[in-house]
């Protein structure tokens, strides 16, 4: 199929545009001007800069027409540069700049053109015949909100940003207003950006061609003396970031068009909050307690006074009384060195991360139901799905730029199936909402199975070729009584009947599950029940389907590939199996390793206040503030005879240590992180570390010296050393190098070529052979068998979009004055009942403690529910929060908890 640009023919592709093709031939993206284009939106066709002639016949009559959105089509001859259509464009031109203020047409001194100035360069700056009438030039700019400012004197009513706000973001805050020239845009319902429900997404600021929208930091505009592409250091997503520098200082943040993960989109955390890296709190040099008090010490002091405490340790109580906790926001090459120095510079396998407190049970459950614990499909088959199961996530706040997509298939009809026990932004535009009673949802997925069961939905071919032990899940599921589970859950049987056959039904459904699936007494057993609903319908290996977990933390996925857990070393591998202690041992380049599993964090824990443990050593947790029972932690910590922490800030752990390390921020060093759907992708040094700190994992390479182990990489911290061996250690990483990783990253597993893998488990390819099937009755938690007389109320647990997990970074940037305060959400008929009003503060008490905190009062949770968010360390919510876990892993469960509260 051919179309011929000034009379050339060339191969056109299925479904382009007159304005794709051109610029795919020409190699040039201005090929033809554009004024209200976005590749990242629906053409728009609005402001008709991008006009070309067309003609069905060479030498025939030609057309004028938008490029933007006309479809290309066979035997087209194109003109795209002709004398009409230069005086069309200019013309075009000389009609906005009417309404445009003269001082703005060119870029200010020292600033970069905009793409609109860049716009009237290319078509020729015209004379302004038309006289200015009513206009819009005295329209009073909006600074009211921290991070984005509009000035509307310069817009020129191209509708991006408009369009940006409903097709990338979800939340159409941003409309159009009045006709003619008192056309503008609003904000809400016609107010300032701060008291509008604006997201600080950005991404009206990003596609805006003036500077009638911006950032505080003038991102679009700087002249940088570089820029560097990194990934972003909060959630799981992985969003790659153009990082601004200017005089050594970052300066501004852009979202990459081309990035494969966010595609120029991103978050308020990503896009906004990088100020911590520089706050007047950030630690500088490390610290020593001496009598009560820190003090500054050199790094030699403090590598000394470590090496000793630690070996006098060693000798007195044995390798195991010494252990550690890693980090998801230190790098994959750190989290290797730090497993790698707790289990060959010390000797024990005691070492453990945050994926204990969040998602250990996603990857114990989907180990036993698949052979590997990781998602088994990309973000982008959301594309290709027919239908989407979210289950106890909320990723319009916890993982904005995934949830802002699936926020679009929910607007647009995609089948979709929320169960929660709060009415999310998400559950609202559900097509099934069940919104079941915290802790059911073993029940709530038993009665969904044996609804797909009942009627006939299940794909026999799929479960007989691929899969093992589903009779035995299919007679315990079909003498459950509905009934019964109804009660139970607290959610119809019919509608929960009626979600069953819609997920089953699909061609092709995608599961997502957060942590309000992990963080249950039952949560590796919820897990395994998900893996059934897919395996008995065939949602496994295919596009468009999968289980997918939605990571918190930015490299929770990639912390437990580098075996930072007690159980499994670098890679997955049981270090309880002989011949996997010999084979780390001979890449380590030791004689010999820890020859059984090490102690989890709450293991670790208890084994202090029985004085069985007496060293911790902390990379990057605030663990007395994000674990549960904070009393609980505070009396084993005072109990250590040594406590070592790395941290950027003085957190609430760091306080209780007796040294403190000053770490680098994500800014400061080269690694690499694994984002949600395991892929693999560089963060790149864009800064000089602050003060004297140094990388994570240069302070373990110095420390691994100092204990008698020689690092084979040298003993500088280089990451693509470190890549290079974790690639020679972990089979799945065979085929990653630091080069090859490029720009987008790599999915795991890696093959030796540097051919990554999209999907896992295709034609039933399951790594421990077939799917298992498993079957589980509901079993009620005990912390309500416990406790629920005394505490009536269930309290759970959840994040907020301003703020990521403690608040270390995010309370140290301007997201703090958009969200200054942990609220407890309460349902206004339970409040009632206690005499409790809009903005009154209550005691919220549990078996273990009390804090006080403000309400809200809100109809999204159900009556006998109460939720709070836990980012401010004021309340400190985890003095509440009690001791009772996922029974396979011991991941806490933050998501039920036996409360009551009162008026103060």
């Amino acid at each position: 199929m051919k179309a011929y640009i000034n009379n050339t023919a060339y191969d056109f592709l299925q479904g382009e545009t007159i304005l794709e093709f051109v610029r795919r031939i020409e190699k040039n993206n201005n090929a033809i001007p554009t004024m209200c284009q976005d590749d990242r939106l629906e053409n728009f066709g609005s402001c008709r800069v991008c006009s070309v002639e067309v003609a069905r016949e060479k030498d025939g009559i030609t057309k004028t027409m938008a490029s933007c959105h006309t479809p290309i089509a066979e035997r087209l001859y194109i003109y795209h540069n002709t004398e009409k259509i230069k005086r069309l464009r200019k013309n075009i031109v000389e009609l906005v700049l009417t309404d445009y203020p003269a001082d703005k047409i060119f870029p200010a001194k020292g600033k970069k053109a905009t793409p609109f100035q860049e716009t009237i360069t290319q078509i020729g700056i015209p004379t302004i015949r038309y006289p200015k009438g009513e206009n819009h030039l005295d329209i009073e700019p909006d600074t009211s909100h921290p991070y984005i400012k509009s000035d509307l004197s310069q817009c020129i009513n191209c509708f991006r940003c408009v369009r940006a706000c409903e097709e990338i973001q979800g939340e159409m805050i941003l409309g159009m207003s009045g006709r003619g020239f008192a056309t503008n845009i609003i904000k809400g319902f016609d107010t300032s950006f701060n008291l509008s429900a604006c997201v600080s997404c950005g991404a009206c600021v990003q596609t805006c061609p003036t500077d009638a929208l911006t950032d505080k930091f003038e991102t679009k505009t700087l002249i940088a003396d570089k820029t560097v592409r990194t990934t972003c250091t909060y959630c799981g997503v992985g969003c790659q970031l153009d990082v601004s520098v200017i005089n050594g200082e970052i300066k501004g943040i852009q979202a990459p068009e081309t990035a494969e993960v966010n595609e120029g989109h991103t978050c308020l955390k990503g896009r906004f909050a990088f100020q911590f890296y520089n706050h007047p709190d950030r630690l500088k040099e490390p610290l020593i307690k001496k009598n009560g008090k820190f003090e500054e010490v050199s790094w030699n002091e403090a590598y000394d006074f470590i090496t000793k405490k630690l070996i006098s340790i060693k000798n007195e109580y044995g390798a195991d009384a010494v252990g550690g906790i890693s980090s998801s926001r230190a790098t994959n090459e750190e989290n290797y060195l730090m497993q790698k120095m707790i289990r060959v510079a010390i000797g024990t396998n005691n070492i453990d991360g945050c994926a204990r407190v969040c998602h250990a049970p996603t990857a114990y459950g989907m180990q036993q139901a698949f052979g590997t614990g990781a998602a088994t499909n990309s973000i982008e088959d959301l594309n290709q799905t027919d239908a989407i199961f979210l289950f106890g996530a909320n990723p319009t706040e916890a993982h904005p730029v995934t949830g802002a997509k699936i926020k679009q298939l929910f607007m647009k009809g995609v089948t979709s199936i929320v169960v929660d026990p709060v009415k999310t932004k998400l559950a609202k535009l559900a097509t099934y909402h069940l919104q079941l009673r915290p802790g059911t949802n073993v029940a709530i997925l038993n009665m969904m199975a044996h609804y797909i069961i009942k009627e006939k939905l299940v794909n026999q071919s799929f479960i007989n070729q691929y899969t093992e032990f589903y009779k035995d899940f299919e007679a315990h599921v079909a003498d459950l009584d509905m009934s019964e589970l109804e009660e139970l859950t607290g959610v119809s049987k019919e509608l929960v009947k009626k979600a069953a056959i819609a997920y089953a039904s699909a061609e092709r459904a995608m599961e997502f599950h957060g942590l309000g699936v992990t963080e249950h007494y039952q949560g590796s057993k919820t897990v395994m029940l998900l893996s059934n609903i897919a395996m008995m319908t065939g949602n496994i290996g295919k596009n468009g389907a999968g289980l997918n977990p939605l990571r918190g933390q930015n490299n929770v996925q990639g912390a437990a590939d580098m075996g930072v857990q007690p159980h499994q070393g670098a890679g997955y591998m049981d270090v309880n199996n002989f011949e996997v202690q010999q084979y780390y041992a001979k890449k380590y380049g030791v004689d010999k390793m820890p020859e059984h599993e090490g102690l989890k964090i709450p293991e670790m824990i208890d084994a202090t206040l029985q004085g069985k443990f007496k060293a911790l050593w902390i990379m990057g947790e605030d663990t007395l503030m994000t674990d549960p029972n904070s009393n609980h932690i505070r009396k084993a910590f005072e109990k250590l005879d040594l406590l070592i922490v790395q941290e950027l800030f003085m957190s609430a752990t760091a306080e209780m240590a007796d040294i403190v390390l000053p770490a680098a921020s994500y800014f400061e060093k080269n690694g690499t992180f694994t984002n949600g759907e395991r892929r693999v992708q560089r963060v790149n040094k864009v800064i000089d570390s602050i003060g004297n700190c140094k990388s994570d994992g240069q302070i373990m390479i110095d420390m691994m010296h100092r204990l008698g182990y020689k690092q084979p990489t040298g003993q500088l911290y280089d990451a693509a050393k470190i890549v290079e061996e974790i690639a020679d250690v972990i089979p799945f990483m065979k085929g990653v190098t630091w080069e090859g990783l490029g720009k987008n990253g790599l999915q795991w597993p890696v093959k030796d070529d540097g051919t990554d893998t999209k999907m896992l488990h295709i034609n039933g390819n399951f790594k421990k052979g077939k799917g298992t099937f498993h079957h589980f009755d509901f079993e009620e938690t005990p912390e309500l068998v416990e406790h629920r007389k005394k505490f009536p109320f269930i309290l759970t647990t959840a994040r907020q979009l301003e703020h990521y997990n403690s608040g270390t970074m995010t309370r140290r940037t301007e997201n703090q004055l958009i969200s200054s305060n942990d609220y407890l959400e309460i349902n206004p008929l339970d409040a009632g009942k206690k005499d409790i009003s809009e903005g009154d503060a209550v005691r919220i008490f549990s078996d273990r403690g009390s804090v006080n905190i403000p309400v809200k009062l809100n109809y999204t949770v159900k009556p006998g529910i109460v939720r709070t968010t836990f980012h401010q360390p004021e309340i400190f919510i985890n003095l509440i929060t009690g001791n009772v876990g996922d029974k396979e892993t011991l991941t806490p469960e933050y998501k039920v908890v036996a409360v009551d509260f009162e008026k103060i």
